[in-house]
């Protein structure tokens, strides 16, 4: 008996999910209600970073050979 399986995911949802999950504020005891917007720039650059890690991938596949 033998498994078979594929797992990936595109750019383009790898890049939807981590601008879903990555924060636009940031905590800052010193501004207004103690938070802070960051900047768009900064943003992008936390995104793309987040991308890569999603694109990496998570770890060893679940079902391995055996």
């Amino acid at each position: 008996m033998s498994t078979f399986a594929v797992f990936g995911m595109t750019l383009d949802v790898a890049k939807t999910e981590a601008r879903k999950k990555t924060a636009g504020t940031r905590k800052n005891p010193k501004a207004p209600g103690g938070v802070e917007t960051i900047p768009e720039a900064e943003w992008l650059e936390l995104v793309a970073k987040r991308t890569e890690k999603i694109m990496g991938g998570y770890g060893p596949p679940a079902l391995a050979a055996i």
